[in-house]
């Protein structure tokens, strides 16, 4: 079969079989000098590839919630995972319920503001915060989550003095010094990609060594309090 067909065979099915014999043609298309509309293909079959395995991991995190509903990083996963297929509606509806049924928990309005930034809504996501510090006032994660949105919209200082409210609030958590290390500049990139943030969320093997400036951010947030 045409390596085309392979690939929307696998599209419109989903069957990985199609998949593992398209791959190898387009590889050896793309050593051998391929034409432009091969390069489209093959960079859409990779896609449609990463956006199964997202479905599967979405899957296996709430197979883990079956087992135990109170695994928090299994939420922020599917948070992420779900951003990354673009439905970032689903988290939001799922957390926004949740949040309903239990308004004094702390970790319901954590769940909630990370759907948010996921969505890049940071006006929700500032309204859910403050809601939930009126409970839980000094709340690392939550404070950490007001950072992310004080840094999208324009608040540096403000982005800055929460990173090192959480930072001392729980020094064991890397995501403020983490965020800090790329911030001012992550915001010029975060529309395409940033590592997520969240004190449940993982660098994913991304590794903070050989990263350029990442001395003053550290310790603008190590500084005096």
């Amino acid at each position: 079969m045409d390596k085309r067909d392979l690939k929307d065979r696998y599209e419109a099915t989903g069957d990985e079989a199609a998949y593992e014999e398209a791959l190898p043609l387009y590889v050896q298309a793309i050593a051998n000098g391929a034409d432009p509309q091969d390069f489209i293909d093959y960079g859409y079959l990779l896609e449609c590839h990463a956006r199964n395995l997202l479905r599967r991991a979405v899957a296996s995190y709430e197979h883990a919630l079956e087992l135990d509903p109170d695994l928090d990083k299994a939420y922020y996963q599917i948070i992420g995972a779900r951003a990354g297929l673009r439905e970032t509606e689903l988290p939001i509806a799922l957390h926004e319920k949740r949040l309903a049924a239990a308004p004094h928990d702390i970790r319901e309005y954590r769940f909630l503001a990370s759907a948010y930034l996921a969505a890049h809504a940071y006006g929700e996501a500032a309204e859910v915060i403050e809601r939930g510090l009126a409970v839980g006032p000094d709340d690392s994660i939550l404070i950490g989550s007001r950072a992310e949105v004080r840094g999208e919209t324009g608040d540096s200082e403000g982005a800055l003095s929460d990173w090192r409210r959480a930072l001392e609030l729980d020094p064991d958590h890397i995501g403020p010094l983490y965020m800090s290390a790329f911030f001012p500049g992550w915001r010029q990139t975060s529309r395409i990609h940033r590592p997520d943030t969240h004190a449940q969320r993982q660098t994913c093997g991304i590794s903070l060594a050989g990263v350029p400036n990442l001395e003053p951010p550290f310790q603008v947030l190590a500084g005096s309090k």
